[in-house]
């Protein structure tokens, strides 16, 4: 009996820069891969021919979801992974990728991705561990996740012109959703400055378009508050997570991006409110429990930072940043030996050097 085949489903535009390299990466465990076009005007559909892709061309309509499933449309194997040009997996996890796809097609999986980013305030960052050889230059990474693997033929289907997802179709099906332990690495940024900055705006552009239709659903809030942040107009941002929060007020993960982004523009005491809501509702963010701590340190209140650096600390005790944090707490509050040995801490979780 052969084994299952698995198809690797893409939308790309102008990505000649990116896609012979990731056509290689696939190439070991990938049966077929599936590339369908938005419009690029470079060679990006030739390459993906010449590498013997299946290719189809999409008339772009500002809709994410109708391009994915036409690549859905054009796969022929038994299980579809959605992935796209400037995203990587490791050799050892493309080979845990074959025995997922033998095992049985009740399920589907969910990745977690590594957005490599060298801005250190987004939620959830986690600086690069030294010698890393997927950080690619970057300081560090936030995570998200994503369904990413799903069998063929049963009615998968994207949805959201933005920020497409296809859980709600797969559900429907009755098909259950597993985590995988397994990593996509993502480099949104190593793309030429002018590309990135019009995907910012197209994904500016359609995130305030999926507000406008959806006006009483805070995931769209929340999205547009993301682009804005990435955008830098931390500003309108923190507007969009309040247009969030009013529809969703006991959210944690909500206030906790408030209160980030409060802090970026100034407004030092509604952050930390918003940050002490977040904690109430959820104590196991060490995120929060960072900005909190920041927050008093800039106030130089440092009695009150220090717990919020223990507490961030414990929960995620691989993070070197958190005991450079906690180490200078520590100092401050008079703590020499203790502030000396969480810089130490530190240290070695950076591989035995010190902060560049």
């Amino acid at each position: 009996m052969a084994a299952p085949a698995l198809s690797v489903a893409m939308i790309v535009r102008n990505e000649a820069a990116l896609l012979p390299e990731f056509l290689e990466s696939v190439k070991p465990w990938a049966d077929e891969v599936c590339v369908v076009d938005t419009g690029s005007d470079d060679s990006t559909p030739e390459l993906a021919a010449d590498a013997g892709c299946k290719v189809a061309h999409f008339a772009w309509c500002d809709d994410f979801a109708a391009a994915r499933n036409e690549s859905l449309a054009l796969c022929g194997g038994d299980w579809v992974l959605v992935l796209d040009a400037d995203e990587r997996i490791a050799p050892e996890d493309g080979l845990r990728l074959r025995e997922l796809v033998a095992g049985p097609r009740d399920a589907c999986y969910r990745f977690t991705t590594r957005n490599y980013t060298n801005t250190a305030h987004l939620s959830g960052f986690v600086p690069c561990a030294p010698g890393d050889p997927w950080a690619r230059g970057f300081l560090g990474w936030s995570p998200s996740t994503k369904v990413r693997l799903f069998p063929h033929g049963v009615g998968a289907r994207f949805e959201g012109c933005i920020h497409e997802l296809v859980n709600e179709s797969l559900a429907r099906a009755g098909i259950r959703i597993t985590h995988a332990d397994m990593l996509i690495h993502h480099y949104p940024l190593l793309c030429p400055p002018e590309r990135i900055r019009a995907k910012e705006a197209l994904y500016l552009r359609l995130g305030r378009d999926k507000v406008a239709a959806c006006p009483d659903d805070p995931q769209a809030h929340v999205e547009l508050g993301r682009q804005l942040v990435d955008m830098g107009d931390h500003g309108a941002a923190a507007a969009a997570y309040r247009d969030a929060l009013r529809l969703a007020p006991e959210n944690a993960e909500i206030l906790r991006e408030l209160g980030a982004t409060l802090f970026l523009i100034g407004r030092h005491d509604e952050a930390r409110r918003a940050l002490e809501l977040a904690l109430r509702r959820d104590a196991g963010m060490a995120d929060a429990w960072r900005n909190l701590g920041v927050i008093h340190a800039y106030a130089g209140a440092w009695i009150e930072a220090l717990p919020c650096f223990e507490e961030a600390a414990r929960l995620d005790p691989a993070n070197p940043v958190l005991f450079e944090y906690l180490g200078e707490a520590l100092h401050q509050s008079g703590r020499a030996d203790e502030a000396a040995r969480a810089r130490e801490r530190a240290r070695a979780l950076r591989g035995g050097r010190d902060e560049a």
